[in-house]
């Protein structure tokens, strides 16, 4: 039978390949949904009434009015909401966010406030410092802020907290500040960047690198909660990081399967083991320096001379056996 411009066969195999689609991309969405633990239903509710009670209550900001009811969005509906950034907030630990828009009683000011409930706070300085720029304006609300014209975004303990104005005026920041510190007072507890940028040397550092990747750390499945911190030096851009695994034994199958990766680009590897740590110096169009370390493993990227890479291992080396 002819199908207008089709035949059956034809027909049938465009079908086939459209449901095979749907299964590919049914399966994507399920694979990330499945990487984050679902919250047990008492947590989850505990956490929805949590997040709630961060929103500033009108008797707590004069002159603001709430324009909608709060929003919740857990794991599995986070699409509909930020589509475009859904899966890089799932992969950085997302467990729940809460939005509603503010009004000003006095003009027609209106604003949003997001705050998301993040894996931990790592997590949450995680995904704060994946939106940041060294060229942003900081201010010391929670942990960490910064303010632009329009918006303001500040982590503390696992939450992250975005305030975006609908309007700039001469009041804008004010009103940001405000509603900002409403929210971080409510916060309890002492918070602080996650221990293990501390064993990064500060000489070159350029500021406000860090960074904390949770998963496919440098595009790798088998590498995982990657601290990450950009250096310049006479122009020169390098990288140093720390890989943290939950073993001795899986830092070892990890580093060895980076090594298999370096050799597989053409990378000339030297190695060196000493007693608890194994080294390797890999050069190509560009020199790096890696270690494994008890659980940690390590390593100082793109740099032009291998004796500094050395002093900036030893450096790293040092704070982590005071840690581990």
């Amino acid at each position: 039978m002819e199908l207008k411009g089709i035949n059956r066969r034809e027909f049938i195999e465009k079908a086939a390949l459209g449901l095979s689609l749907i299964v590919i991309l049914t399966l994507i969405s399920m694979t990330n949904l499945l990487a984050t633990e679902a919250q047990p239903v008492g947590e989850l509710t505990q956490n929805k009434e949590i997040l709630r009670s961060l929103l500033p209550k009108v008797s707590e900001v004069s002159g603001w009015k709430i324009s909608s009811p709060p929003r919740l969005f857990e794991p599995y509906n986070l699409w509909e909401y930020i589509n475009g950034q859904a899966e890089m907030y799932l992969d950085y630990g997302f467990r729940l966010v809460v939005t509603s828009d503010y009004g000003s009683k006095e003009n027609s000011s209106s604003l949003a406030i997001e705050i998301y409930q993040m894996e931990s706070p790592t997590h949450a300085f995680a995904i704060y410092a994946a939106e940041r720029s060294p060229q942003d304006k900081f201010v010391k609300i929670g942990v960490q802020g910064y303010i632009a014209e329009n918006i303001l975004n500040f982590w503390k303990g696992p939450y992250y907290v975005k305030l975006t104005s609908f309007q700039s005026s001469p009041t804008t920041e004010r009103s940001l500040l405000k509603l900002s510190r409403e929210i971080a007072d409510k916060i309890t507890g002492n918070y602080a960047e996650p221990e293990l940028f501390s064993c990064f040397p500060e000489k070159n550092k350029v500021k406000m690198s860090e960074r904390f990747i949770p998963r496919n750390f440098l595009g790798h499945s088998f590498l995982k909660n990657g601290y990450w911190i950009d250096y310049e030096r006479e122009g020169n851009r390098y990288q140093a990081f720390l890989a943290k695994n939950s073993s001795e034994e899986e830092a070892e199958e990890a580093f060895g399967k980076y090594q298999d990766f370096l050799k597989s680009q053409g990378e000339i590897i030297s190695k060196e083991k000493k007693t608890g740590c194994q080294k390797i110096r890999a050069k190509n169009n560009k020199k790096r320096i890696l270690f494994q370390y008890k659980s940690t493993i390590g390593g100082v990227l793109n740099i032009d001379d291998f004796s500094e890479g050395e002093e900036i291992i030893e450096k790293i080396l040092s704070e982590l056996r005071l840690l581990f």
